[in-house]
């Protein structure tokens, strides 16, 4: 009886590992060279692109010269020798746990790329997020007829920074003010044509560890509108990135376009987001057809309240 017992248990065991490997898929991070995917030995070759999904059935061909970065939880596989893998090899069903800052930042990435697989599912983790956040605060990015750009609410480790807010159909000027919040205090204001004010915040006069709003309304004629965030300014983000950094360990084996999205992620964990935001519209504009890219930058707006350029940034094949 005993037997039949052990035996019951290990075969739902092992029924389940196979259902959840079934399930389970590899992200593809990068891609270098013509590498295709093939189910059986008999189907036909399928191309493999960056921000794609492979399941851990199946194998991969890498011609010479090639390569590809599969990420499997906490693990990130790179396959850079000629040669035909199968995935199922590679798959680690008992994801590692530990305390470790590469396992947090894998956990970090992976939560966002689980939780939306096309850009219908980014309204959903928008509010799911906001749910577990608690939001962000200040009037939101277009709550008051204006959509804010940039900074988004977070920390601000750099002297200079460009404030930028979409150009809206008025006659008139905007008024940027800039306020310490716990005062209400302003600290600077003018008025500007254009849709964006580049500002030395320590010329201002800013101190550090400190919250200021910034507002931007539109001035002339027609009804005004008005939008409002908030930031804190900060120590630079040096120190606390090259820590992480040096923490990483699969940050000492990625190639430039790696490290770049690598350290846009840990300022955003850090919560210096302004500076995570142009790190990764620079990655956007350099790798316009990158899917991973694309995949990241689309959930940091989504977790920064900007759902409609997120939905933008979305790799086009799945809009």
């Amino acid at each position: 009886m005993m037997k039949t017992k052990l035996y019951v248990s290990l075969l739902i065991a092992f029924s389940w590992l196979q259902l959840t490997a079934q399930d389970a898929t590899f992200r593809v991070t990068d891609v270098h060279g013509m590498v295709t995917y093939q189910e059986t030995k008999l189907s036909t070759p399928q191309r493999v692109w960056p921000g794609g999904k492979l399941p851990v059935f199946g194998m991969v061909n890498v011609p010479e010269g090639a390569g590809v970065n599969l990420l499997d939880g906490n693990t990130l596989h790179r396959l850079k020798d000629m040669g035909v893998y199968d995935l199922e090899k590679f798959y680690n069903i008992r994801k590692e746990q530990s305390l470790s800052f590469t396992n947090r930042f894998w956990n970090y990435v992976n939560n966002g790329l689980r939780a939306a697989d096309t850009v219908r599912d980014l309204e959903k983790y928008h509010q799911n997020f906001m749910a577990v956040s608690g939001g962000v605060k200040g009037y939101g990015p277009g709550d008051q007829g204006l959509i804010l750009l940039a900074p988004l609410p977070g920390k601000i480790g750099l002297e200079r920074v460009a404030f930028r807010w979409e150009r809206q159909a008025h006659p008139g000027v905007y008024r940027f003010t800039l306020i310490e919040a716990e005062s209400g205090k302003t600290v600077y204001q003018a008025e500007v044509a254009d849709s964006v004010l580049s500002v030395n915040l320590v010329q201002l006069g800013l101190q550090k560890e400190t919250t200021y709003r910034w507002q931007v309304a539109t001035e002339g004629e027609g009804a005004m509108l008005k939008a409002e965030l908030s930031f804190e300014f900060a120590d630079p983000s040096e120190a606390a990135v090259s820590r992480n950094l040096d923490n990483l360990k699969d940050y000492h084996l990625a190639d430039e376009k790696e490290k770049r999205w690598m350290k846009a992620t840990i300022l955003e964990m850090e919560g210096y987001m302004y500076e995570a935001q142009i790190t990764f519209a620079a990655l956007l504009e350099d790798y316009p057809d990158d899917g991973y890219i694309r995949n990241l930058y689309s959930l940091f707006l989504t977790r920064q309240n900007d759902v409609k350029r997120a939905k933008a940034v979305w790799p086009g094949d799945d809009k």
